[in-house]
């Protein structure tokens, strides 16, 4: 029994795979197409293939009863079928139609030097020449590849195909090919073959085509077989995610140790969306003060779209967002901790996190659908809102930086020096609340003429009952959204050293783990606020709460992120930043990066960053006053055992110690100096 092959399966008649016995999914041939013959020869090839693969145990000669097709031919026609065509599916049935053709054709003759010189007997001489001399092959690969790279410079020019024919002919006479054979011996010197080489090397794919014509960007093909979110019709059903360079120039005001004000300015940062498609409502974003932003970034954006709006109060007087607009939780209370069915975002990497995803589907409950990075098309709803904030906000101001390097809004960037002309952070923060509350209270085409919080109210009317809100439990505990990491409980009871666990140079405990010496070698799961990471809520592995861990001094002090944790033990380890034990860690931190932030954009957007987020936490902990030593203990005022008699256990405070006494002022000695 003959045996075939299918990529590297191989097998027989009574053994074929159940995805190519489907003969439906093979692709067809259109019999009306063919000539009276051709139709008749194919339907009998047809007919035989068909009870070759569904019946197994009919015997060949049946079949050739039935058909009129020879055995010796079902096999090869089976071997054919199953071939690969260029379009990455299988043949199928277009190998059964007469005189059909599934490869190029290849020479396999020597070229009759005497024919080839008059032009005559040449078919398939260009490629028995790349077979003799794959190094000619190798050549013109290569430059066919050059063909599709981008142009990233000035001095880059597309090779023509003149050009690659004549160092074509130089490689020809190299490998050792005489002038009276072929290519040498014809008048063009096989031009057009090489020619027809490279048409054939563009037509793979329609990308590569268009690179080799210069062209511009491609809309990717749309993916089949691939889960996608529905048209939305619902609020809350789709949302749009996405982050965007505001075209705009900040300062910082920023006060120095010795009490003076200084303007500093930051990089370009960025804003965070979460827009609703349906109504087209903004339902929260988030401002990421950094370069790039990451996926802490990204989970802040969504904490705060699943959270109530809160008002900011306003620096800049009698700023107010209008009265038709708002934000949808403040406006239809609602809507609050109202969850999404799906997600639609680019292939960033910060988006793909897949702590972040995993929260999203487990905690807010939605489908993610990326696309692809850099293609706008695919989230049209989020990108519009996008040109509208640049045109009708960043765009106005001073400092902007406009949409491309020729824009005539560059005209406002340069304040000449005077910083002051600049927008400030704090500024910012204000004029964007209200652009985005004033943008949810326009009138928009896209919800014909209503505005998108009318838009959203309509919607919320007529499907009252389908919104889907956070439970009441994970609203407070919105720190699930940030990244979970797996810790073991350390400690020695031998030691006399308090269960506690180590995060990022840290001891981290609380009272109730502090004295549960039974949790030693235990494992279980944090997390935090990457925005304040004092404090840690941890859980056993079977999802009980343990309880909130505080930070050890001096980390339990000054709130910082984890990326300032991150940067201050970096630094430390490089020795670019020194701070003794007991020191504030974090105030040292600000102190060195003060004293780059006059001339380093950076590290004055990391200083406002950090300020931006402290301003939403918790004030600062008093650091406690150092104790000081002990002194010397007269032998009347030495401390005496209780009424019981019973020495105080050691460690222990008394309460009957006489108080420390307070530092007493030390006379200066100035040592006497000479001076030449």
């Amino acid at each position: 029994m003959p045996e075939f092959a299918f990529d590297k399966l191989r097998f027989n008649r009574s053994s074929f795979p159940e995805q190519l016995s489907d003969l439906a999914s093979w692709p067809s041939v259109d019999i009306s197409a063919l000539s009276e013959a051709d139709a008749l020869v194919f339907t009998s090839r047809r007919e035989a293939i068909a009870l070759y693969v569904n019946e197994p145990l009919l015997p060949m000669r049946t079949i050739l009863a039935k058909t009129g097709v020879e055995p010796k031919t079902v096999y090869r026609l089976i071997d054919r079928c199953l071939a690969k065509h260029s379009d990455g599916r299988i043949f199928g049935f277009r190998a059964a139609i007469p005189y059909a053709r599934l490869k190029e054709y290849e020479r396999v003759h020597s070229i009759n030097r005497a024919q080839g010189s008059q032009g005559v007997g040449l078919s398939g001489a260009f490629g028995l020449l790349l077979q003799q001399y794959p190094s000619l092959g190798e050549y013109l690969l290569m430059e066919a590849k050059k063909r599709h790279t981008p142009i990233t410079g000035a001095n880059e020019v597309r090779r023509s195909i003149t050009r690659i024919h004549k160092r074509f002919l130089e490689e020809c006479r190299a490998v050792g090919i005489k002038p009276n054979e072929y290519p040498l011996n014809q008048e063009l010197g096989g031009k057009r073959s090489l020619s027809d080489y490279f048409r054939r090397y563009d037509s793979r794919n329609f990308g590569a085509a268009v690179k080799s014509k210069s062209g511009g960007r491609v809309r990717p093909v749309a993916p089949e077989n691939m889960e996608q979110a529905p048209p939305a019709t619902r609020a809350f059903e789709v949302v749009e995610f996405d982050g965007h360079k505001i075209d705009l120039r900040v300062t910082v005001r920023y006060t120095d140790p010795l009490g003076y004000e200084h303007l500093l300015e930051l990089t370009r940062i960025w804003i965070l969306v979460v827009l609703d498609i349906a109504s087209r409502a903004v339902i929260g974003y988030k401002l990421a003060l950094s370069k790039e932003y990451n996926k802490d970034d990204v989970a802040g954006a969504f904490q705060a779209a699943l959270t109530p709006f809160r008002p900011r109060t306003y620096k800049i007087p009698d700023l107010a967002i209008r009265k038709e607009g708002g934000y949808p939780s403040a406006v239809y209370p609602e809507t609050a901790h109202a969850c999404w069915e799906w997600l639609r975002f680019d292939g960033a990497k910060s988006h793909l996190a897949i702590d972040t995803l995993t929260r999203l589907t487990q905690i807010v409950g939605c489908w993610p659908d990326n696309g692809p990075a850099g293609e706008p098309d695919e989230r049209p709803f989020i990108e519009r809102f996008f040109a509208v904030i640049a045109k009708n906000f960043a765009h106005r101001l001073p400092g902007t930086m406009g949409s491309d390097p020729k824009s005539i809004e560059k005209a406002l960037s340069d304040p000449k020096g005077d910083l002051s002309l600049l927008v400030e952070l704090d500024e910012l923060e204000d004029m964007i609340e209200v652009a985005v509350g004033d943008y949810n209270g326009h009138a928009h085409d896209g919800v014909s003429g209503r505005t998108p919080l009318e838009a959203m109210g309509q919607l919320l009317t007529r499907n009252q009952g389908f919104l889907r809100t956070l439970p009441v439990v994970v609203r407070q505990n919105l720190c699930l959204l940030q990244e979970a990491r797996v810790v073991t409980i350390v400690g020695s009871a031998q030691s006399g050293v308090r269960p506690h666990i180590n995060f990022l140079d840290a001891r981290y405990t609380s009272n109730i783990l502090s004295n549960s010496a039974g949790l030693i070698g235990t494992k279980i799961r944090i997390y935090f606020d990457v925005r304040d990471i004092r404090t840690v809520k941890a859980f056993f592995e079977d999802g009980a709460e343990l309880g909130v861990l505080m930070a050890a001094a001096p980390w339990c002090y000054t709130p910082h992120s984890l990326r300032v944790r991150r940067e201050i033990t970096r630094l430390r380890r490089l020795g670019k930043l020194r701070y003794k034990d007991g020191d504030d860690a974090v105030e040292a931190w600000e102190k060195y990066k003060w004293s780059l932030a006059k001339k380093n954009k950076r590290a004055a957007t990391d200083l406002a960053k950090a300020q931006t987020e402290n301003k939403q936490l918790p004030p600062k902990l008093p650091v406690p006053a150092p104790s000081l030593p002990s002194p010397l203990v007269p032998a009347t005022t030495a401390p005496t055992d209780d009424a019981a008699g019973t020495p105080a256990p050691s460690g222990s405070t008394n309460t009957n110690t006489t108080p420390a006494q307070p530092p007493q002022a030390r006379a200066l000695k100035i040592k006497r100096t000479i001076t030449f």
